[in-house]
């Protein structure tokens, strides 16, 4: 188990609890973050998430997202990159977490003026042209389980 400081964003605003929950671990509870913080915090910390390909593969097997939440949290962190990053995800996935259409547009609505790398160190790839990101090779085949 891996414990972390709260992101600076949170701790600014005094928010550090937002998105968590408590859980029992060998008799005790413990605070953890729940899926759509989760998720938000890979994209931004890819390193800590064993990579791009496993945070996708990951989190598309999270039983549900509650969206509202997922967006809440992308409001905290004001990064470009993360709405577009999770607006990727969630247009992939749509279907498995019944993502409308009003939302994807909201996401997008903040994505990066500027294509950007999805993963920062690695260079190529594929534009995901409505998040203006650029998607490492290894993801370009990549859709979600009912978009196949």
């Amino acid at each position: 188990m891996l414990f972390l400081e709260h992101p600076t964003p949170l701790r600014k605003s005094g928010d550090v609890l937002f998105g968590t929950r408590k859980v029992e671990r060998l008799g005790r509870l413990v605070r953890v973050t729940g899926p759509e913080r989760t998720l938000v915090e890979c994209f931004r910390r890819l390193d800590l998430a064993g990579g791009i390909a496993e945070l996708v593969e990951s989190a598309g097997g999270f039983p549900t997202l509650d969206l509202k939440l997922v967006e809440s949290t992308l409001k905290r962190y004001e990064m470009s990159s993360l709405w577009a990053a999770t607006g990727w995800f969630l247009e992939t996935y749509r279907r498995t977490f019944h993502v409308p259409d009003a939302l994807l547009t909201r996401l997008e609505s903040h994505r990066p003026l500027a294509p950007q790398y999805l993963v920062r160190q690695r260079r190529g790839g594929t534009l995901a042209a409505r998040w203006n990101l650029i998607l490492p090779p290894e993801m370009e085949h990549l859709r979600g389980p009912d978009e196949r």
